[in-house]
């Protein structure tokens, strides 16, 4: 019997459908605690349907679905308690302000807004703009905004989708490194993306999602053997979605 504990985003064996038409096939997917795990795979392959399903946006036809060992079907509210979503709009509120965002969310989340919401908005580079309306944002302002409020609570899990995408240089670089920080104090991290140099360099492993299923899972180690050979992720993804 393994001693490993158990994985923090668990999806095992997912079915789901759309008007009879199947888009995931028995998925089954894990990020243990510690892991940041990079989701790929072309459009329309299912990642946008497993993110909905791992944020009880959707249920599956089949299959189980859980957050720190708590179901998204028989423990709903314990299961997203456990998790910091960042979706591909940021999903933010465009009439409060910035601060606004982070306060409701730390009552939300019933932690104490100081000095997190302080330390969060200086941290992303937004105390200047913390009494701007969110609909005046720009799309990096937002992005980082949307990563701060899922950082409150320190959730055991974080979902990103697309959120490195509109991000410029430094904005990307201060994500990463917050996020390698979280990973580093045992959080497990899912992001999906379309960029996979700079998902290569940042995951510790990378899936890719083809025909609802998971066709290829590579470890840093494996990662690090192909570019040892001279390839790339983007070898492996044209490879495996031929």
């Amino acid at each position: 019997m393994s001693d490993s504990p158990p994985p923090v985003l668990d999806l095992q064996s997912i079915e789901k459908a759309f008007h009879g038409r199947p888009v995931l096939r028995g998925l089954t997917l894990t990020v243990g605690a510690g892991e940041l795990v990079g989701l790929i795979g072309p459009n329309g392959v299912g990642k946008s349907t497993a993110l909905k399903i791992l944020t009880g946006e959707l249920i599956a036809d089949a299959g189980t679905a859980r957050i720190a060992g708590h179901g998204l079907v028989d423990a709903p509210t314990e299961a997203r308690r456990a998790l910091g979503f960042v979706p591909q709009d940021g999903g933010l509120e465009p009439f409060l302000t910035g601060e606004e965002v982070l306060r409701l969310v730390a009552e939300l989340r019933a932690v104490a807004a100081e000095p997190v919401v302080p330390s969060l908005l200086s941290r992303f580079g937004l105390t200047e703009a913390k009494n701007r309306l969110v609909r005046e944002y720009s799309e990096g302002m937002t992005k980082r905004l949307a990563i701060a409020a899922a950082l409150i609570g320190e959730p055991a899990a974080l979902v990103l989708d697309e959120s490195l995408n509109g991000l410029d240089p430094r904005g990307a670089r201060l994500v990463r490194e917050v996020l390698t920080e979280r990973r580093s104090q045992g959080a497990a991290i899912l992001i999906t993306g379309h960029v996979l140099e700079t998902l290569e360099r940042l995951c510790t492993r990378v899936v890719l999602l083809h025909a609802g299923r998971v066709a290829v899972d590579l470890g840093r180690p494996q990662m690090d053997a192909l570019a040892a050979r001279g390839e790339s992720l983007e070898d492996v993804f044209l490879r495996a979605t031929e």
